[in-house]
């Protein structure tokens, strides 16, 4: 019988296997079973997306999936994890509340639009980006009114000096 060290030498020992970040993040994801498949919460479909993304949109993340997989991303997207987004949609600013976080958001819009049209036109997902760019214009007009009231407040801070 022949040890490693014998065959291959002492650096075969201290090698690991280098893994492609699809590869980690799907690992990972099996490990707090946050498949697809199983009934979706908000932690597996922000993993979902973030896999999605990393798949289509990071390409730097090198080992070309087959197309099989591809092709199950896309149907999972549409079949499950946009339905889902749209069931769970709840009208509040607290972003607790909301299915997704708004930077999925956001990348997921854009991909989409660039790639894939069809279903960025769809009834489901066009509810869902109407509602985060509502979120983003009643944001932006929060912030507006603040700083009103603290120009205000500074005014009248400076006539009751004055």
């Amino acid at each position: 019988m022949s040890s490693e060290v014998n065959v291959r030498g002492e650096e075969a020992l201290r090698r690991r296997v280098e893994r492609t970040p699809v590869e980690r993040h799907t690992l990972q994801m099996y490990e707090r079973r946050e498949e697809a498949w199983r009934p979706l919460n908000r932690r597996r479909v922000a993993a979902f997306i973030h896999l999605f993304l990393m798949c289509f949109v990071y390409t730097e993340n090198g080992c070309r999936l087959h197309a099989v997989t591809y092709k199950m991303m896309k149907k999972t997207l549409c079949k499950r994890i946009i339905p889902w987004i749209y069931r769970w949609l709840v009208f509040t600013m607290d972003e607790m509340y909301w299915p997704i976080s708004l930077e999925h958001f956001r990348e997921l819009d854009q991909y989409l639009a660039e790639h894939l049209p069809r279903i960025q036109k769809e009834d489901e997902w066009r509810t869902v980006s109407y509602f985060f760019k509502e979120m983003l214009k009643q944001r932006a007009e929060y912030a507006r009114m603040e700083q009103m009231e603290k120009e205000v407040f500074a005014a009248v801070e400076r006539c009751l000096r004055s």
